[in-house]
């Protein structure tokens, strides 16, 4: 009995390395969930473009597509000029950059919004539409999210 105690431990030990190096090893790390909260109404965001790593493993996409072109397809949301828009990231970024690009035209409208929130009075955002694309950048990689807002006149 005495020799059979040493075999079972290393058994179970060499058990828990093949479990821990098959989870490991189909590991890759998920972007954080965005939601986009105006005037009491939240919509999630999905992630369009990314590069993330964590624990040696890495993962990334790339939509190498204008924002306008990947928003086009998503139901704007409607926003007054004077609404702010708030970011609730699942994981707080170390840094976030939003820029507004003319649905119509594809070109950028507005970079750099300023705010956390943001607030669309302060940047002098014209009623339109637009793709809102927001920049979050996290120790371990960055995520771009992209959505169509609606911007009317209070």
């Amino acid at each position: 009995m005495k020799k059979s105690v040493p075999w079972l431990i290393l058994s179970f030990l060499f058990l828990l390395c093949v479990i821990s190096w098959s989870t490991y090893s189909r590991y890759k790390p998920v972007p954080p969930d965005l939601e986009v909260v105006v005037a009491k109404h939240t919509v999630e965001v999905k992630p369009v473009t990314y590069s993330l790593s964590k624990w040696g493993r890495t993962s990334a996409a790339d939509n190498n597509i204008d924002p306008a072109v990947l928003a086009r397809e998503s139901n704007p949301i409607i926003v007054e000029s004077g609404d702010n828009i708030k970011l609730l990231f699942e994981h707080s970024p170390d840094s976030v950059k939003c820029y507004l690009w003319e649905m119509k035209s594809g070109k950028l409208a507005y970079e750099g919004l300023k705010g956390y929130p943001i607030n669309l009075e302060d940047s002098n955002v014209a009623s339109g539409d637009y793709a809102l694309e927001i920049r979050a950048r996290w120790e371990n990689g960055y995520v771009l999210y992209n959505t169509r807002i609606m911007v009317n006149e209070d």
